[in-house]
């Protein structure tokens, strides 16, 4: 079984016909850049791994070498290495059915962003403020989609970590006397993502990981769960849509500002 298709500088594995193994968002990504459409390189994990992942409970054997090659091919084209301290690569990972299902599945921005790549970070992009706030961006989304809805946690409303994390947000704008996120600077945020992670520990009992590895795997096996969380499971009823198609992950580097 192929696990895993490329796309990028050019080429792709696959193309816009290949809905069903790559979902249609990584089914048109390959498109586009064989047309030679300037997209960011990355990988598509095919849905047969999440059908796989949702029989067996674990991953193909060959998944994680696959993986890791194709991560590498990203770097190349880059010029960056994922968890370099000097010059670090950063990617996203989103879902992508062959159906459209918005906002029904899951995705995780900044994956990459550690402890160690901050400040590799800082010095390249001469931005301390930009670098903490993409940091709190990726702490809150992780928190959010899987260390908490992954593990199927139902918080009462009001109580889960994502509200939590939104809370300390205001209490440091009000504190600040501002009205808007961008109207904190670099030291506000800071304390912010060490804030956050406190409240992560204490609220789900675990460290936000600080290991880029850990996050990548993290948000991937996040994603494939998210294919039958209750939204995405209440759509598909709504939308026929059958259960058994599973849905695609698509991994690509990330690209900061609009």
């Amino acid at each position: 079984m192929k696990t895993v298709y490329f796309f990028g500088d050019g080429k792709a594995d696959g193309s816009a016909s290949d809905k069903n193994i790559l979902g249609g968002k990584g089914a048109n990504l390959a498109e586009m850049t064989t047309l030679g459409i300037p997209v960011p390189p990355g990988f598509t994990i095919s849905t047969d791994v999440c059908t796989y992942f949702m029989k067996n409970g674990e991953y193909p054997a060959e998944l994680t070498n696959e993986v890791e090659n194709n991560l590498g091919q990203i770097e190349n084209i880059m010029g960056q290495t994922f968890g370099d301290t000097k010059n670090p690569l950063m990617v996203s990972v989103r879902s992508g059915a062959r159906q459209s299902m918005p906002g029904m599945m899951e995705t995780v921005l900044n994956i990459g962003l550690t402890t160690q790549t901050i400040p590799g970070l800082i010095r390249k992009s001469g931005d301390t403020r930009f670098v903490y706030d993409a940091y709190r961006r990726l702490i809150s989304m992780y928190a959010d989609v899987v260390m908490e809805k992954a593990f199927d946690l139902d918080p009462r409303e009001g109580e889960g970590i994502h509200d939590k994390l939104e809370t300390l947000l205001d209490n440091i704008k009000l504190e600040k006397q501002v009205k808007n996120d961008a109207d904190l600077d670099a030291e506000d945020l800071k304390c912010l993502c060490d804030n956050y992670k406190k409240t992560i520990k204490a609220h789900l009992g675990k460290d936000f990981p600080d290991d880029p590895y850990t996050q990548l795997w993290g948000g991937v096996g996040a994603v494939f769960k998210s294919w039958n969380g209750k939204r995405a499971t209440h759509y598909r009823n709504i939308e026929n849509i059958p259960n058994k198609w599973g849905t695609a992950v698509n991994i690509q580097a990330m690209v900061f500002g609009n």
